[in-house]
């Protein structure tokens, strides 16, 4: 029997552990930081602009002093909770018209 170790839960690790998990043969482990995606935040729209500044959802990360930003530092919000960043992000799906297309 095989055992294999995904650290990362997020989009890439949840889709890797679940694929390694399709053999009977492997044994898997995934490894993250943060909670399950339970919170209210993600999953209502409304609360995307609060979720940017919730630290128990997000790592509220910055980047380092940036020359085209006038040495201030970029926020870069990163998901802290199963399936990453993904679940932070606000994501719209819209249909085109198919003469938009056949143009």
């Amino acid at each position: 029997m095989d055992d294999d170790v995904v650290i990362g839960g997020g989009l890439a690790g949840c889709v890797l552990a679940a694929r390694l998990g399709e053999d009977a043969q492997v044994r898997v482990v995934l490894l993250k930081a943060g909670g399950a995606d339970t919170s209210m935040l993600i999953h209502c729209l409304a609360g995307l602009a609060l979720m940017s500044k919730t630290r128990g959802i997000n790592w509220s990360l910055q980047t380092v002093p940036q020359p085209g930003l006038y040495g201030r530092r970029g926020y870069q919000p990163r998901g802290k909770v199963l399936d990453g960043s993904r679940s932070i992000n606000a994501v719209i799906s819209i249909r085109g018209l198919r003469q938009d297309y056949d143009g």
